[in-house]
């Protein structure tokens, strides 16, 4: 089965393998050798992904119904087909081209309270949830969030229609800030996660998933 996603195929960026923060975009065109995307949109901000000649990105995206697939692609400058498009390393013959798991691809939104005390000074903010997957968590704020990426935080919250309360220990993978709204959004990655509430949250996207579908 071909790796190669065909045009018109959503595509999520990522700066970063631990990032939980997330570019959206989808494929232009592709060839044998080179990817070509719309320019990538952070959908929190609204920002487009800066074009950096040489950067690399990670790159996930689905080649068929069921087939996920993430690699690592050079960013190698702008192509017109016509309209303007990022031209990106293709996926075949990356060295680090790998199927994933839809649990960890696919990020649900969620709107619940989410309580944050951080590891060592125990300094606590109250947030609300933005998004969740099996990967990681993302709260937004009005107010200023003083953590930094690296950070080791416990966030509680409950799950919302199944009610079950999650404990989990995240480590800051990002602060960012909003320009139109100035809200804080804190992405996060699950940090030494049981098994057996990382499959509450997996249980809790797939739900969620299909009640959308509906």
């Amino acid at each position: 089965m071909s790796v190669r996603p065909s045009v018109g195929t959503p595509v999520r960026i990522k700066l970063g393998a631990q990032d939980s923060s997330f570019y959206k975009t989808r494929v232009a065109d592709v060839d044998d050798k080179f990817l070509y995307i719309d320019v990538p949109v952070n959908p929190m901000s609204g920002r487009e992904l800066e074009v950096r000649i040489d950067q690399g990105l990670l790159v996930e995206y689905a080649a068929s119904g069921s087939e996920v697939y993430r690699y690592t692609a050079q960013m190698l400058g702008i192509a017109y087909i016509p309209t303007p498009a990022v031209r990106l390393s293709g996926p075949e013959g990356a060295k680090d081209l790998e199927r994933v798991q839809r649990r960890e691809f696919f990020r649900i939104s969620i709107d619940t309270s989410v309580r944050l005390v951080r590891e060592g000074d125990g300094l606590s903010y109250e947030a609300q949830s933005h998004d969740i997957s099996g990967g990681g968590l993302a709260v937004k704020s009005g107010k200023a969030i003083d953590y930094q990426p690296g950070d080791i935080v416990k966030a509680t919250l409950t799950l919302p229609y199944t009610g079950d309360t999650l404990n989990a220990t995240c480590r800051i993978v990002r602060v960012e800030t909003d320009g139109t709204s100035q809200e804080r959004l804190v992405s996060m990655v699950f940090h030494d996660m049981k098994e057996r509430e990382r499959q509450q949250v997996v249980r809790y996207t797939f739900m969620r998933q299909r009640s959308l579908k509906r």
